[in-house]
């Protein structure tokens, strides 16, 4: 335990002591405490009440000072490295994980396009489900049949069972890269707007 919760701890409950008295025996406290200040200068109370407060801010900052080097305090640990800075570098790391996965998907690489699918997947049904305020269920079913959107390249880029368009096809086969990154940005425009609850 530090000191200077020990110090702060013991003017505290002195404090709350005096206070009590005042407020469960009024008359006996009051009294006394009449009776000692009636016979002081108020010039004389107003001097110790500031030197008592000027005293207890020299010993917080001395007592600050020498324990400063101690552990650390949970307010310091939070200042020096605040919870938010976890999710921003979670965040961070998701983000550069889905882009790896995005490039890849885009060069060709299918276990990386299945892997982007299945996160547009999740994300389309968990938009359509806030956005159109409907069940998780309700919405994975939406997604699987390709109506959760008005998008027909973002429908058929997350339904196993509509096809893309045979411009689309012919775009995948004339330039692969282009079409793929295509569909995968149109998905998630198409998530973001669902997301607004606009469909």
């Amino acid at each position: 335990m530090r000191l200077r919760t020990v110090v702060f701890g013991t003017v505290g409950l002195l404090a709350t002591g005096v206070a009590a008295s005042l407020v469960f025996a009024p008359t006996a406290a009051g009294e006394s405490l009449v009776a000692v200040l009636g016979s002081v200068a108020p010039t004389t109370i107003l001097l110790a009440g500031s030197l008592t407060v000027g005293l207890c801010a020299v010993l917080a900052g001395w007592l600050g000072g020498l324990l400063g080097g101690g552990s650390p305090t949970a307010f310091d640990v939070a200042v020096d490295s605040p919870p938010e800075d976890v999710t921003a570098t979670e965040s961070r790391l998701f983000a550069a994980d889905i882009d790896a996965a995005i490039d890849d998907a885009v060069a060709g690489d299918d276990a990386a396009m299945d892997t982007v699918t299945e996160r547009l997947t999740a994300a389309a049904t968990t938009a359509y489900a806030i956005g159109a305020g409907v069940s998780q269920a309700s919405a994975q079913q939406a997604v699987r049949a390709g109506t959760w959107t008005d998008d027909a390249v973002a429908a058929a880029m997350l339904s196993p069972t509509e096809p893309q368009s045979l411009l689309a096809r012919l775009r995948l086969w004339l330039d692969p890269e282009s079409e793929r990154r295509r569909r995968i940005r149109r998905t998630v425009d198409a998530i973001a707007q669902v997301s607004g609850g606009e469909r």
